[in-house]
């Protein structure tokens, strides 16, 4: 792989497609079925020989069998045991003992897998009309709206965390959709709930070579012949360590009820750090009012602020409160700089008052004076 933006794949060579005989047998007529031409060139440039390679979509093993011939080891998660079966029978005719499907929900067997050094897969695309009689309601496929196919998905990428070595990396690939007479953009979406718990870090964009026809004057409607690869990492987002200090300290001549704590406070004190904080923790009160101020501050100093990653304004915040124990403000300047804050309103470890009666003051604000 080199710099190159986009990637045209042009050909699938027989040799590694999905048998005939296989494909007859998938319940979905085997539709979705990518190239492997398609994975290689990310297994290459973004895992090393012998490493596990992780699919949590993997179909009937198209990524599988990529890795197998890249010299990684593949593990594949599908929901639909036809598929799964299939996906087997694939791999056991090209020898790839070192590849294994494992049949069920991602969500249930992620907790008991090892760190994979690279996920790769393609995103089940909602809207494809999965057949009636294939019902499970784990089946993003099966999703009835878009809001709880994204849900689920959300949920699905927030899981694969612990799956993955830190500063492993983790692709996605999609497209956006044409369903009726909606543009759907998932591919934008996707990139969207990436970021939520990766580092975002390039794009490619495939590019298939497919029929075309021409278009009438002030019609619209392409033969989707691209996807979109988003390449992500696990690693803490890079802030600005000097404009976040500069952020609280301004934030505590308006709003001085709270305490710095966490990573932000140990760099604060100088402490020993296994690595430069990714994000300022601040200690408060669960008052809604103070909430809301709080909230409608940072929406004032341009802030995004969120729960669970889905926007917050300041008007809703005593109610989003009564379900989360912190809200998520970031902020990205013009010249790349970024804050990231997150307002904690409920801590295990921690109460507000104590935290106020053990804390100390440093460069003007209050900081919870502990190594912890």
């Amino acid at each position: 792989m080199d710099d190159n933006s986009w990637l045209a794949l042009t050909a699938s060579d027989p040799t590694f497609q999905l048998p005939a005989d296989l494909a007859q047998r998938d319940p979905f007529a085997a539709r979705d079925i990518g190239w492997v031409e398609q994975m290689r060139p990310f297994i290459r440039q973004f895992s090393l020989p012998g490493q596990t390679v992780l699919d949590p979509f993997c179909g009937m093993g198209t990524t599988l069998v990529a890795a197998h011939l890249e010299g990684r080891r593949g593990l594949g998660i599908e929901v639909e045991p036809e598929r799964v079966d299939i996906a087997q029978q694939r791999l056991s005719r090209l020898q790839a003992q070192d590849c294994t499907v494992l049949q069920g929900d991602a969500l249930t067997l992620m907790p008991g897998l090892p760190p994979a050094h690279l996920i790769l897969t393609n995103v089940p695309y909602f809207g494809c009309r999965w057949p009636e009689q294939l019902t499970d309601h784990k089946q993003l496929y099966n999703s009835a709206t878009y809001a709880e196919f994204l849900e689920g998905l959300r949920q699905t990428l927030a899981a694969l965390k612990p799956c993955l070595h830190e500063n492993g990396y983790f692709i996605v690939m999609a497209e956006n959709l044409r369903i009726g007479q909606q543009f759907i953009p998932l591919a934008s979406d996707v990139g969207r709930l990436l970021a939520e718990r990766y580092v975002l870090v390039d794009e490619r964009i495939l590019v298939y070579e497919r029929p075309r026809h021409a278009l009438t004057p002030l019609s619209f409607g392409s033969n989707r012949s691209h996807e979109y690869a988003f390449i992500a990492r696990n690693q803490p987002k890079p802030i600005d360590l000097a404009e976040t200090l500069a952020c609280l300290q301004a934030l505590a001549s308006d709003l001085p009820d709270f305490v710095v704590y966490g990573s932000f406070a140990r760099w604060l004190q100088k402490l020993a750090l296994p690595r430069l904080p990714a994000d300022a923790d601040l200690l408060v009160s669960d008052d809604p009012q103070r909430l809301t101020a709080f909230v409608g501050w940072f929406e004032q100093h341009g802030f995004q602020v969120t729960r669970w990653g889905a926007p917050l304004h300041a008007p809703l915040a005593a109610a989003a409160s009564r379900h989360a124990h912190y809200f998520r403000a970031e902020r990205l300047l013009a010249n790349g700089s970024l804050c990231l804050i997150d307002l904690c309103f409920e801590d295990s470890r921690h109460r507000y008052a104590d935290a106020v009666s053990q804390a100390i003051v440093i460069n003007g604000l209050r900081v919870l004076c502990s190594s912890d």
